[in-house]
């Protein structure tokens, strides 16, 4: 049964991590400038307050240290001191931040940015953003001509990617740091958009539709939807596995200062996740 599990109204939800090592939820409110970091046994939440739009998360190889992407650069977080070491700034054009981001198997974050013209109502959509893929203090790019870069998967040798403008998955060859063989996995229906997504163990591409109140499931293995995951809120942002049994789904949603009801959500599944994959490179600071 789904169940609101963190009911404070985010103001726009993103980056859902699960640390297995800690039995720990990391989110963000990207807008509000804020990372979550939540234990689903006691329904507690530490805040982490930052001064920037912080956009998504991963998971370092120390238990105690998290990546986290500002708009000044990407850092190192240490979570019990709170102290932030720079790493890198990919992305060298004024007025950007990061939007989404996953750790690939090798260690390396993909992490996309985007326009801060593109945020809200107001956006004009410039395609002129960059998704990177990031090993320490070097950055190279994958993907050009990006609008607002968001779900990112892995399998063993593939990288599943949407760029919500377009409106579909698509799927790309990964491997030496580079992507090849461009191909759509599927379109999404009309007025809504795909946000953030996971991929199971069992081949299933778990996909927030933006505007569309519910997570679409899709299997790669079948090539076609198969079900959906309702929600109360017309804007659900990510989703991701987790729990002891890593087959609870927690979904990220959106406020945008208009509903008390858009806080984080999850549901148990007849279906399992994998463990993140965490970045590994030397902090120092």
């Amino acid at each position: 049964m789904l169940q609101e599990i963190f009911p404070t109204p985010l103001f726009l939800g993103e980056g859902p991590v699960w640390d297995e090592r800690v039995q720990r939820l990391y989110f963000v409110d990207i807008l509000s400038k804020r990372m979550y970091r939540y234990s689903f046994d006691t329904k507690r939440a530490e805040e982490y307050q930052f001064e920037e739009f912080i956009s998504c998360i991963a998971l370092h190889n120390d238990p105690d240290i998290v990546l986290i992407a500002l708009e000044s650069g990407i850092y190192a977080l240490n979570t019990s001191t709170r102290e932030t070491t720079f790493v890198v700034q990919p992305e060298k054009k004024p007025n950007y931040r990061f939007n989404d981001g996953s750790v690939d198997r090798e260690g390396n974050w993909v992490i996309g940015s985007m326009n801060n013209i593109n945020n809200g109502a107001e956006a004009t959509h410039q395609p002129d953003a960059s998704l990177y893929r990031v090993n320490g203090s070097e950055a190279n790019v994958l993907l050009e001509n990006v609008t607002i870069s968001n779900g990112i998967a892995f399998s063993d040798r593939e990288m599943y990617y949407i760029d919500s403008i377009h409106g579909n998955v698509r799927r790309f060859d990964y491997s030496n740091g580079e992507l090849r063989d461009e191909k759509v996995v599927f379109e999404v229906e009309k007025d809504v958009s795909p946000d953030g997504m996971t991929l199971s163990k069992s081949n299933k591409l778990y996909v927030a539709l933006w505007g569309g109140a519910k997570i679409i499931v899709y299997d790669l293995n079948k090539s076609a939807l198969v079900s959906e995951i309702p929600l109360p809120v017309p804007n659900p942002t990510s989703c991701t596995f987790g729990g002891k049994d890593m087959n609870t789904l927690f979904i990220t949603t959106a406020s945008l200062g208009e509903r008390t009801d858009a806080g984080v959500y999850a549901i148990n599944l007849e279906d399992e996740g994998h463990t993140e994959n965490k970045v590994h490179w030397p902090v120092l600071g």
